[in-house]
């Protein structure tokens, strides 16, 4: 038999090929599995129509770009960002100020910076409003501060002007009052002179050592002043004094009218203050060319003012306050045509320091 492997011819019942040792061995005959029962196929379910495929159109191939698009990130929901309500509030309540003039203004500004500074710590919005509220209600309180200073201002210089109004008025009236004294004393005067004429007397002197005229005016409160020249007599004002006036010494001379007035005043004002009111009564009373400067007298620095009556007298006043504290008024009252009393008390008013 032959090899079905090399072809080789091996003798007949050999079970190996003797050239390349396949296996000769006749394979048994496979058993035929028994027939399975054919079952009938089911029917065929009825086939629906199906309605004609549409040409679809070639699909044109695009070449990649050279630099493609970068893929976007996928989108991740953030959460949602609450809004500070201090800023709000102090946003709203700005606005509400201006209606209501700026008075709560102070109040809304601090809410609004404290709404900023925790809306930053806290990544919360509504850092815009806070920022206008704090422009808003800044300026409003700006505004208040100005109306406030301007108020006090003008508050001080009404009162003021009210005083030296009042003090101007009292002021005339004294002067009236001395006006009018002045011409009802004038028999009493005449009187007093006539009865001096009368008198025998040798000399000056002796006038005086006899009581009838006055060497000097004054004490250690108002000053003095030495009248060394005319016919000086105690001159009492029938109007009297303002409670200011605490101390006061007096003389006129008989001859001229030439008034001599020392007076200390308790008062609360500067020596600007007075003569400014003093001036101001000066007009009212009908004096001209009313006029004030800074000058010396008795050592001390004082304010004098001076002006012409109608009648042909001139008013000269000094303020000035002396060590004790006190306010020192000083008048001088005399006839256009004799200056002799004002050199008097410019040049020999004394208070000792």
């Amino acid at each position: 038999m032959f090899c079905p492997n090399c072809g080789s011819r091996n003798a007949d019942g050999v079970k190996f090929c003797a050239n390349c040792g396949k296996d000769l061995t006749p394979a048994a005959a496979p058993q035929t599995a028994p027939a399975p029962m054919q079952t009938p196929p089911p029917a065929p379910a009825p086939v629906q129509p199906v309605a004609p495929i549409q040409p679809v159109a070639p699909v044109q191939q695009v070449a990649p770009a050279a630099n493609p698009a970068p893929q976007a990130a996928p989108i991740v929901a953030m959460p949602q960002q609450k809004t500070n309500v201090l800023c709000i509030v102090g946003f709203i309540g700005s606005l509400v100020s201006i209606l209501l003039g700026g008075t709560t203004s102070i109040i809304f500004l601090i809410l609004s910076i404290i709404g900023l500074i925790a809306a930053g710590k806290k990544n919360e919005k509504g850092k815009g409003q806070a920022i206008a509220g704090i422009i808003i209600s800044a300026v409003l309180v700006v505004v208040w501060i100005v109306a406030l200073i301007y108020g006090f201002s003008s508050a001080r210089e009404y009162r003021r002007n009210y005083v030296d109004r009042t003090r101007a008025t009292t002021t005339t009236e004294y002067e009236t009052t001395r006006r009018t004294t002045r011409e009802t004393t004038e028999d009493t005067e005449a009187t007093t002179e006539e009865t001096t004429k009368e008198t025998p007397s040798e000399t000056s002197a002796s006038e005086s050592k006899s009581g009838l005229y006055l060497t000097s005016i004054g004490n250690d409160k108002t000053g003095t002043v030495p009248l060394s020249s005319g016919k000086w007599v105690t001159f009492l004002e029938a109007g009297g004094f303002s409670n200011d006036v605490v101390e006061h010494e007096q003389a006129k001379e008989m001859s001229t009218g030439s008034i001599i007035g020392l007076f200390v005043l308790n008062v609360n004002y500067s020596a600007e203050d007075l003569a400014k009111s003093q001036m101001y009564s000066m007009e009212q009373a009908g004096a001209q060319k009313v006029t004030g400067a800074k000058v010396k007298l008795g050592g001390y620095d004082a304010i004098q003012c001076y002006g012409t009556y109608p009648d042909g007298m001139i008013l000269v006043v000094w303020f000035f306050k002396g060590d004790d504290g006190l306010m020192r008024k000083i008048t001088v009252e005399f006839p256009a045509n004799n200056t002799n009393a004002f050199y008097i008390v410019e040049n020999g008013y004394k208070l000792d320091r």
